[in-house]
């Protein structure tokens, strides 16, 4: 696994390419000054702007607009087009992906919390990317107990307490990968596959097999574990095998086309 920073600046438009058996992950700070806020709304559609007007808090409302827009620049400089450009079509479910015009050329997957974000971007695979801000709760048993499976919660159930809170959002930032990358929401119920789980970040990923009546041979994915920032947790999952990921860090341009 490559961790690599980097500044994003019209000279570098050409090395916003993907090999065939790459995966790109991004992570953006969401609290950025008023003026590069103001540079990314100005890239968001006239629905886009829409949606974050309907935020009541300023904070979340300018979270929502900073991760659109650096959504919106990444996929800009991978296809060598200006971000105000760039249209999404939504599946049944509401996840997006570029619209016909794009061809097939990537899939992308955005989630964002607590003022970070993460992006994930490849060629013509599902990819799913969920990110967690580690908080301190008494109810995680319970909700495991409701939404993982029986493996799962064994496995958290002899985690020692102090580890348990990173151990539940190892497991629940996996799955939600693999739900958001499936593309079909909670229609897959949480408890109905179980993932591998580990609290530290992986050099190769995970496999997971997932069988279905629709399904023979069943499909295999690779999970990721992502250690975005402290206090972070993190997973990106893409079907196939044979990947190599690799994670940028995402800074403001010197202007946005």
């Amino acid at each position: 696994m490559t961790t690599t920073a980097v500044s994003l600046t019209p000279s570098l438009l050409s090395s916003f390419q993907l090999a065939s058996d790459e995966v790109h992950s991004w992570c953006a700070r969401l609290d950025v000054p008023p003026e590069t806020s103001a540079r990314l709304y100005a890239t968001l559609t006239p629905d886009e702007r829409t949606r974050s007007a309907r935020f009541r808090v300023e904070r979340d409302q300018q979270r929502f607009i900073v991760a659109r827009g650096v959504l919106r620049d990444l996929l800009g400089r991978y296809l060598q087009t200006q971000p105000r450009h760039i249209r999404f079509a939504y599946n049944a479910f509401g996840k997006p992906d570029l619209r016909p015009e794009f061809g097939d050329r990537l899939t992308f997957n955005l989630s964002h919390s607590a003022g970070l974000a993460l992006i994930a971007i490849a060629t013509a695979s599902n990819v799913g990317v969920d990110l967690e801000h580690i908080r301190a709760q008494s109810d995680y048993a319970d909700i495991a107990r409701r939404f993982f499976s029986t493996a799962e919660v064994d496995y958290l159930s002899a985690l020692p307490s102090h580890l348990y809170a990173e151990g539940f959002f190892s497991c629940w930032t996996k799955k939600e990968a693999y739900l958001k990358a499936c593309g079909e929401g909670l229609a897959i119920p949480l408890n109905s596959f179980s993932v591998p789980l580990t609290t530290h970040p992986l050099d190769t990923p995970v496999d997971l097999y997932v069988a279905s009546q629709d399904i023979v041979p069943p499909k295999r994915w690779s999970l990721y574990t992502l250690r975005p920032a402290p206090g972070y947790a993190g997973a990106l999952a893409i079907e196939g095998t044979g990947w190599r990921l690799r994670q940028w860090q995402w800074k403001m341009p010197q202007r946005v086309e």
